[in-house]
Formats: structure tokens, C-alpha cells, sequence
């Protein structure tokens, strides 16, 4: 079988789509002491399986983040559901045999996806199916994170990678509603903006006790972005409550590659994420089939299954846990990397902009899942006088003197001393009340808090929706600066906008700016109503919307 492995093996090259990206990663190998020892727990007899970390031509992710040490305890358990939203999965594929595979639907051609299909017409959802849980143990190709497993194909992106956010908020209601316990969302960009329905559908999952992990995508190759300044989606789409474990990528000596997102907020952890050999039906150099293949392939992507199949096992070994008890489970045991990453963030150093974080699958193992506090639990500091947070997301989140009084006079309390918040990784301050406006003292920009973001206002904005300047509240500088900065806050709803040299007019809907074509511009009357004229800077800083046209 090792034969047929190699004679079908391709090379996953360069391909950059609007949700997704995959990048190449150089044919180099890890130079390894003849002296070097590895304790390997579980092993498996797969061809590309290894216990070696440092072994990138193999599966180095697995030993990198102990999920062979996790196999002592747990494989997987096929009570476990994962939806996979992406471009399909081939059922088909001789290393995926192992699956338990669940009826899926394809939001591109409104049709059901019945067992055993092949749905996949582009390779990166079988790239994501492979690390979740290729057949382990049948010695062919690879093994995947868990031996057991569900999988729920829901093909949101079509062949070229790209898809509309209606697509993927409709595949997360249709899992959720169909038994999945688990979404694999290996999407985001620059190109998916912030959407309603989106958030609504997130929060819908969140609330049926779903656990999202969503990709911090591959917007600037040559450095990687900062979310906080420039948020993407799905990750960043969570209303400041966490309810998107947000994941973006290292390599094999914990370093974040250049290639992928950072940021504070909407970054919990790290994982697996280059030079990622997996299964794939699908050759990008030629654009034809490639049936029973395997490839290396880089990017956040590729790091996100790495953490769903580490809840899936966390979840097997603990059936009752909830997707708030296993999303800071995998939170709270990470292992530490910023001090290794001292200039891959923007040529400075990562501190605080990799979540807690690389997993370690084994450490989420050892005890059972168990925290002192509760979800939106407001504990007071009996040995730090004044000092009060919210356990929010996972995290311990400030709470400063103006949001106190502002917020939660008369809330209940618990009291604590520091050290019994010493599991909780340091968050966000907390928010003000939603439509608060605020700015900090050296600066005159002025921001609004909408679903746990900094707005910026411009000021015909301001004075259009009949701000207040006695109404904006100064904040410290380390306060607003925790708060992931969004898009600018539009014109009110209804408004015709267009800029000062581009003749497109958008109309403001649902907070976003729709272009819109002359036909749809006269038949819906809005030719009587003014135009709200910006900047070009003004116009292309608003979220935009899909076109209306007639």
C-alpha cells in the first residue's frame, strides 16, 4: 500500500480564494539529531504517521501537540458529530473509509448530499476531513486526530473557494438543527465582511451548546494582519462573547508563519498549520481530479481541525462537558509561545496576539473539567481593593470604575483572591453598554460599542445621526485600546451614500453599504431622496454589502 501512497501523491501549490488560502510550503527537511528521543504513547501504523515533531515530511503535527500521548486515554467516539463547512468532502477517498459519514447538503446547488458522495469539487474540504479523521491504523496514507469520528459534510464554497455569507450562516443553522456538536469553519478573510445573519446564525449554534472553531485566515502574506485593527469573519463574528474559538497557525518550532493572522481579541490559541500533509482529491495545478491523493498544504485553514479534533476527543472522554467547558479547557492548556515569537507579529513581538497558546491535546486530558466560576460571573478581589472582572469567554475580563457604574450597579458578586482566577487567561476590558461613545483623551477620533466592538465615527456621521458631544465619555488609552476596532459606523439605515469622484451610490442597509444600479435606483424611487457625499478614504472604510440591482 505504501506504493500506491507515493505513486498518488501531489503537491498542494499556492491557491488564494476570498474565504480561504492555502499556501505553498518550501520542500525542506528538519534536521534532527541522531541523539534525539521521542516517548511515544499511541503510535499508529500509517505510512506518513510519525512520533517525531520535527519530522515535517511526515504527520509532525499529531507528536507536536501530544495527540498520540491523548490516544492512551481516548481515540474519538462516533457519537461525536463535526460539521465540516467548506467546499464538500470526497466520501469516496480510500483513507477516509474509517468515517462515519452523516447526510450533508450543498448549500451552492440546493441539494442533499447522501452518504458516500463525493462532493467535493475543489479538495479543501477533504484536506480538513483528512487531519479530523483519516482511517488510522489500516496502513495507508495518514492517520487523522481521531480514530473514531462523525462527519457532517455542508458545502458552503464552490469550486473556485468562494462562497456568500448567507451560505455559511445557513450551513451553521442546518448543522446545529441536524446534530452537530462540533463546526469546523477552515474559512475567513478580508473578503467576508461583518454580517448579520452571520452573527445571528453563531449565536444560534452558541446557544444550543455547539462549539465553533473558525480560522484567523492568511490576509498578508509577507507578515500576517492584526485582527484587532482589521477584524475578519467568521472568527471576529462573535459579539464579544466567544462564542467562535478563533485559531490561527505555527510550525513545527511553535513559530507563527508568515503567512498568518494575529491579534488579541479574536485569537484564543495556536495549532498545526504548515506544511500539513493530508488527504485530497483534487490537483489545483491542473484543475482535474486526483482521486485517493494525498498533499502538503499551509494556512489556518489547516490549523482549525487540529483543535476541533482535540474538543471532539476531549469530548469523548467527558460526554457531558459543554462547548463553553471544553472551548476553555483547550484555552486554559496551551502551552505558552510567546517568548518565542519575539518579531513575527508585524516585526514585533507576539505577546498576547497568539490567545494562550499552542495546544497541547494530552494536557486538556489529565483532569477533569471543572472551574470555580461560572460564565458571566462578576467576581470581586477581596486582596485587590476596587478590582472587579467578569468571567466572560473563557477569559477574565476588567472591569473599569466607568463600565462598573455604568453597567452593573446592584449586580450580585462573588468574591475571590487573584490566585483563584489564575486559570483564566486575561481578556478584553469589559465593553460599556451598547451605543456608549467614547474616545480617550489624546485623540479626537470618537468610537461607538456595537456588539463588542470600537465603531469609528466621522464626524458628517456624527452630525447626521445627532450625536452629542457632551454624551462622548474619555476612557484610558489600555482600555479602548483592548477593544477590537471595526468598521466605521455607517449612515443611518436608509441612506443614499456615494463618494466624491467614484459615481456608485450605496444604499445603507443593515449596516452596510450596498451598491446599487440605476434601474434599482429609479424603480424603488430612491432617485427623490439626497445623497449623503464622503471621502473615497470614508467610503471604502464601511462594511460592505452584497449589490442591489435591476
Amino acid at each position: 500500500m505504501q506504493t500506491n501512497f507515493k505513486a498518488n501523491f501531489i503537491k498542494f501549490f499556492s491557491v488564494l480564494f476570498l474565504f480561504w488560502a492555502v499556501f505553498p510550503a518550501p520542500p525542506v527537511r528538519a534536521s534532527i539529531s541522531e541523539n534525539y528521543e521521542v516517548q511515544i504513547a499511541g503510535t499508529a501504523v500509517d505510512p506518513a504517521f510519525t512520533g517525531n515533531p520535527l519530522d515535517i515530511d511526515k504527520q509532525w503535527a499529531l507528536p507536536k501537540a501530544d495527540f498520540d500521548l491523548a490516544w492512551n486515554k481516548t481515540i474519538g467516539s462516533k457519537n461525536n458529530v463535526v460539521a465540516v463547512i467548506d467546499t464538500g468532502i470526497d466520501e469516496t477517498h480510500e483513507d477516509l473509509k474509517g468515517i462515519i459519514f452523516l447526510p450533508g447538503f450543498d448549500f451552492i446547488h440546493n441539494q442533499d448530499i447522501p452518504i458516500g458522495q463525493n462532493s467535493d469539487d475543489n479538495g479543501h474540504g477533504t484536506l480538513v476531513a483528512g487531519v479530523l479523521g483519516a482511517t488510522a491504523n489500516n496502513s495507508i496514507g495518514i492517520a487523522g486526530t481521531n480514530w473514531q469520528i462523525s462527519l457532517m459534510p455542508l458545502k458552503a464554497l464552490d469550486a473556485s473557494g468562494k462562497g456568500e455569507a448567507a451560505a455559511v450562516a445557513q450551513s451553521i443553522i442546518w448543522a446545529t438543527d441536524h446534530g452537530a456538536q462540533f463546526i469546523n469553519l477552515s474559512i475567513g478573510g478580508l473578503g467576508f465582511g461583518h454580517d448579520t445573519a452571520l452573527v445571528n446564525a453563531i449565536t444560534y449554534a452558541f446557544n444550543h451548546n455547539v462549539l465553533i472553531v473558525a480560522a484567523a485566515g492568511n490576509d498578508s502574506a509577507a507578515v500576517g494582519q492584526n485582527l484587532d485593527q482589521n477584524p475578519v469573519f467568521p472568527i471576529c463574528d462573535d459579539n464579544n462573547y466567544n462564542m467562535v474559538l478563533g485559531v490561527t497557525a505555527t510550525d513545527q518550532n511553535d513559530l507563527k508563519p508568515e503567512f498568518a493572522n494575529y491579534g488579541r481579541n479574536c485569537i484564543d490559541v495556536t495549532a498545526p498549520g504548515k506544511r500539513i500533509l493530508s488527504t485530497i482529491n483534487f490537483d489545483p495545478a491542473t484543475k482535474k481530479a486526483a482521486p485517493n491523493s494525498y498533499a502538503y498544504a499551509s494556512g489556518t485553514s489547516l490549523a482549525v481541525p487540529f483543535v476541533v479534533g482535540q474538543a471532539v476527543l476531549i469530548k469523548s472522554l467527558y460526554p457531558f462537558a459543554s462547548n463553553i467547558q471544553i472551548r476553555d479547557k483547550i484555552i486554559t492548556t496551551a502551552d505558552p509561545i510567546d517568548n518565542l515569537n519575539l518579531s513575527q507579529c508585524g516585526g514585533q513581538s507576539c505577546r498576547g496576539f497568539l490567545g494562550t497558546g499552542r495546544i497541547n491535546v494530552a494536557k486538556s486530558l489529565e483532569n477533569a473539567i471543572s472551574q470555580p466560576f461560572n460564565e458571566g460571573d462578576l467576581v470581586k478581589l477581596i486582596d485587590q481593593s476596587g478590582v472587579v472582572y467578569e468571567i466572560q469567554g473563557g477569559q477574565k475580563r476588567l472591569i473599569s470604575p466607568f463600565v462598573l457604574n455604568q453597567k452593573f450597579i446592584g449586580a450580585s458578586m462573588k468574591t475571590a483572591v487573584f490566585g483563584q482566577l489564575a486559570g483564566y487567561p486575561d481578556g478584553p476590558y469589559v465593553t460599556p453598554k451598547e451605543g456608549t461613545l467614547v474616545k480617550f483623551d489624546k485623540s479626537p477620533t470618537v468610537y461607538i460599542i456595537q456588539s463588542g466592538q470600537k465603531l469609528p465615527v466621522s464626524f458628517q456621521v456624527f452630525q447626521q445621526r445627532k450625536f452629542q458631544f457632551g454624551d462622548v465619555n474619555t476612557l484610558s488609552y489600555s482600555e479602548l485600546d483592548s477593544w477590537t476596532t471595526g468598521s466605521f459606523l455607517p449612515p443611518q439605515e436608509g441612506t443614499l451614500v456615494k463618494s466624491v469622484r467614484n459615481r456608485t451610490v450605496y444604499w445603507v442597509v443593515n449596516q452596510a453599504l450596498h451598491p446599487i444600479n440605476w434601474n434599482f435606483y429609479v424603480d424603488r424611487g430612491l432617485n427623490v431622496f439626497p445623497i449623503l457625499i464622503v471621502s473615497d478614504s470614508e467610503i471604502s472604510a464601511y462594511s460592505k454589502g452584497e449589490a442591489y440591482i435591476r
